[in-house]
């Protein structure tokens, strides 16, 4: 699964009651309203399906809510993230952190993978500068302006599935902060963002020959908590993961999602 900026969880609950610490490590409870449409697919004589039928409708209108999911996510950068230039570590150095989500327009990202020398076919790459990790996002959805560094899975987003008549709906929750450990999203200029480490490059090829030894790989596609289940407990089959904790077989019925309401 695609490593998101933000963390999806699958619930059957038109509120979730969370508890979160804040940075001033005291307890705070937080109802979180379920009840905003993310996306709906209409299907005639729904309750006529089979069971398979459902199912597999279920599980493929969940992977497209994913996107919806992003798009949403991108208009909330918009909205909050704080302006700033490339790279501000006086800000930074004031987290733990040392890994962030990068997010380009595609144009952008091959811009940026080139200064690096590698390969850009994938929408995801994990480059280096300074002592930071940079997860490289291509989304096609940003302008070649634009780019956005958040810290990884720094918001959580609840989803809900459920059949209506003639519907199957998923909503969503607000994007909510349950890592106030983190920075704020950062608002920069892409131009600037690629500029920068191309001086950086420039410099260090100048002052060493050894400027290459930037660590560049790709990303794996799945991410550290797909570790936890690897194959279907069931049948022993494929599994697929949808959001941060939930699975289903491909091979057979299996699958640890919520029921639908």
């Amino acid at each position: 699964m695609t490593m998101f900026p933000f963390t999806i969880k699958v619930t059957n609950q038109s509120v979730e009651r969370l508890c979160r610490i804040t940075s001033q490590n005291r307890q705070q409870n937080l109802d979180v309203d379920v009840q905003m449409l993310l996306h709906q697919c209409e299907i005639h004589q729904l309750h006529a399906l089979s069971h398979s039928t459902r199912r597999h409708l279920r599980f493929e209108i969940l992977n497209e809510a994913q996107e919806h999911a992003y798009q949403a996510f991108l208009l909330f950068l918009r909205s909050i993230a704080e302006s700033e230039v490339f790279l501000p570590t006086d800000l930074l150095n004031r987290y733990p952190h040392r890994q962030y989500c990068l997010l380009m327009s595609p144009n952008r990202s091959r811009e940026l993978f080139d200064v690096y020398n590698i390969n850009g076919r994938h929408s995801q790459r994990l480059v280096t500068y300074i002592d930071y990790e940079l997860i490289v996002e291509a989304r096609p959805q940003l302008l070649d302006t634009e780019a956005y560094l958040v810290a990884p899975s720094k918001y959580t987003l609840f989803i809900r599935q459920v059949n209506e008549a003639n519907t199957i709906d998923v909503y969503r929750s607000d994007f909510i902060d349950l890592a106030v450990s983190t920075p704020p999203p950062l608002d920069l200029h892409a131009q600037d963002v690629i500029d920068t480490i191309q001086h950086s490059f420039e410099t260090e090829f100048d002052e060493s020959p050894r400027w290459r030894q930037l660590l560049m790989f790709p990303i794996s596609q799945e991410t550290e908590n797909s570790a936890k289940l690897s194959k279907c407990p069931k049948c022993d089959g494929q599994i697929q993961r949808i959001g941060e904790d939930s699975y289903f077989c491909l091979d057979c019925d299996w699958d640890n999602l919520q029921p639908l309401r």
